[in-house]
């Protein structure tokens, strides 16, 4: 994946260009860049779990295509709960880096932010192989495993809200300086 610091600075218009010139406004010019990638870079991950959860309803529909009534209650609430997760890391805290905010959060703390994100892909991927396993299983028809398979989702879904919840922890706890 492009590391979309990267590109955010790439693609400043002139506008921004000139705000990296101007005392006082070169740390926020930067600091707005970076949240910006943040920004993109959560919604790319949003748009991955949502893929996911379409993926996961297919497989409700092959379920009851296949009469297995007793793990469509099971398959319904893994939807849920990665759709849940989907939203809160579409609308996950950013990190606000105003001009003249109460708060200023640092450079290299934003950058550590974006970090975080990045690896957040890496488990996206484990849920999405698992998903892949669970397609599988069904498609198979081994119906005494599909049950297991569900809850091996559900189980990296809930490594997944784990490993956030740390990362809205570590914006709480963000060295934040009074100005």
């Amino acid at each position: 994946m492009v590391d979309l610091r990267e590109r955010v600075t790439e693609d400043r218009g002139l506008l921004k260009k000139l705000e990296l010139a101007i005392p006082g406004f070169r740390g926020y010019r930067k600091r707005e860049d970076l949240r910006i990638a943040d920004s993109l870079l959560r919604k790319q991950l949003a748009r991955d779990l949502g893929d996911i959860v379409k993926r996961i309803d297919l497989c409700r529909q092959d379920l009851a295509n296949n009469m297995e009534m007793d793990l469509l209650n099971n398959i319904g609430a893994l939807i849920n709960h990665i759709s849940s997760i989907e939203n809160r890391v579409r609308h996950a805290e950013q990190g606000y880096t105003g001009i003249s905010a109460d708060y200023t959060i640092r450079e290299e703390e934003l950058n550590r932010m974006y970090e975080w994100d990045l690896n957040l892909i890496s488990d996206i991927k484990k849920i999405s192989d698992s998903v892949s396993t669970l397609q599988d299983t069904i498609t198979q028809g081994q119906s005494a495993e599909i049950g297991k398979k569900i809850e091996e989702v559900e189980e990296d879904i809930r490594d997944f809200n784990s490993i956030f919840d740390k990362r809205i922890q570590s914006i709480a706890n963000l060295g934040i300086q009074d100005k």
